[in-house]
């Protein structure tokens, strides 16, 4: 009999548009307190609106505002023949739904997306195992809310089903992707065949590529990259190597070898005494990269790279150029030129940038690469008018090799840059002195 009454009475409100606004601030209410009390304000009344609510108030409404409180209403509502109806009961049956208060839904939410994880989690240990690269990356998503957490969460909105099924791919992938010494690189493409069928399965524009930079970037400890060569960086430093010509490096006496044999292209680079670009698809062919006096010279800005080529034609030295930002195919190589047993001297510019870079190299491998005229002593030989701002300088915090601490010292008290092209000449005789 309630649920009659209940019904009839929320029909008979429903038909007449008069009520549409009191019912409409009513629910808003509700989600705001999570109950209804206090005072609705309706502003201007129609005269429709004055005839209805009239009506149910029993008095004799004008256009304006009407001011009425809950508890009235539940009053008037008594005097009425659908007695003793609770004005929540009536609001939900009113628009045909339950309505939720908003701290009701972010509780809702928050369980459901407990409930998602945990399930999520406990299947990922029973598939791979509880010290998985994949379920430690889950676990570490869900509870630092990073790592691609938020696009996990917009994907669940889509489909849950199909982002568990996602979720579980990368997974996979993260398997696929040992640490096992000498394993061969994979290509993305051929990642994702392997994984998924699909060759496109993990290209960076689809969220499960998104979501591998992301699990890659926790994995390896790094922020998620955000531009194109530091993606492929992160790939490179997770044994895959995507099909890329854009990033490249530039050398000048630098040996190849394909298996036992050198290749012959670059030979006769050398011979001819002339500088040669490689694509980062060019290095992934080629087995061994090699200095005939076992000594690389490293420099980070073109220009003078070219000058320095320019004064040393004829002669067989070997030199390599970063072009400034560490790409991939630089690291590549760097990585391919200690592998044969070579060390490498860097110079880069002296300035936030160029010893941020230099911080990253050395670290690659302190053992085999060095730092080259970057002491205190050649930052005064190359220093420039050029000011230095704060912003700048502050990159010089995340800075952890000794011999550049000392020199950011220097540079954040004289807040001056100091560039390589200053430094040519003596650059030059450094390579020549090499027997």
């Amino acid at each position: 009999m309630e649920e009659k009454n209940l019904e009839e009475c929320a029909l008979y409100f429903r038909k007449n548009e008069g009520y549409i606004r009191m019912f409409l601030e009513l629910r808003e209410k509700y989600r705001k307190y999570g109950k209804l009390s206090g005072k609705i304000c309706l502003k201007n009344l129609s005269e429709t609106e004055c005839r209805a609510l009239g009506a149910v108030f029993g008095k004799g409404l004008l256009p304006g505002d009407f001011v009425f409180s809950v508890s009235e209403l539940r009053a008037a509502l008594n005097e009425t023949k659908y007695p003793d109806i609770e004005v929540e009961k009536l609001v939900n049956t009113y628009f045909k739904e339950r309505i939720q208060s908003n701290s009701q839904k972010r509780e809702e939410k928050t369980e459901s997306n407990r409930l998602f994880w945990e399930i999520l989690l406990d299947e990922a240990r029973e598939q791979f195992g509880s010290p998985a690269k994949g379920v430690l990356w889950l676990g570490a998503a869900w509870g630092q809310r990073k790592y691609g957490y938020q696009l996990i969460v917009r994907e669940r909105g889509k489909s849950e089903a199909l982002i568990k099924e996602m979720l579980m791919e990368i997974c996979r992938a993260l398997e696929y992707l040992s640490d096992e010494e000498g394993k061969e690189r994979v290509r993305l493409a051929v990642l994702g065949a392997e994984i998924t069928k699909n060759p496109h399965y993990f290209d960076r524009q689809n969220a499960a590529g998104r979501l591998l930079i992301s699990a890659l970037s926790f994995i390896h400890k790094t922020e998620e990259p955000k531009g194109q060569e530091d993606v492929l960086a992160l790939y490179y430093m997770s044994g895959i190597y995507p099909d890329d010509i854009s990033s490249c490096t530039t050398c000048y006496g630098i040996h190849f070898y394909e298996n036992d044999s050198e290749h012959e292209a670059y030979w006769h680079f050398i011979e001819k005494g002339e500088k040669y670009v490689l694509t980062l698809s060019n290095l992934s062919r080629l087995t061994r990269a090699e200095s005939s006096r076992k000594k690389v010279f490293v420099i980070e800005n073109q220009m003078v790279f070219s000058q320095v080529c320019e004064e040393m034609r004829g002669e067989e030295y070997s030199v390599m150029c970063t072009s400034g930002q560490l790409k991939t195919a630089s690291l590549f190589l760097i990585d391919m030129l200690v592998k044969s047993g070579c060390e490498l001297y860097y110079c880069g510019d002296i300035d936030p940038e160029g010893i941020e870079i230099a911080d990253r190299v050395i670290a690659r491998n302190p053992e085999r690469i060095f730092l080259w005229r970057m002491t205190v002593e050649d930052y005064y030989r190359s220093i420039s008018n050029e000011k230095l701002t704060e912003k700048r300088l502050k990159k010089l915090d995340k800075v952890v090799n000794i011999q550049l601490r000392e020199l950011t010292e220097v540079l954040e008290k004289e807040k001056r840059a100091g560039y390589q092209e200053h430094l040519i000449d003596l650059m030059v005789q450094d390579i020549k002195a090499v027997r």
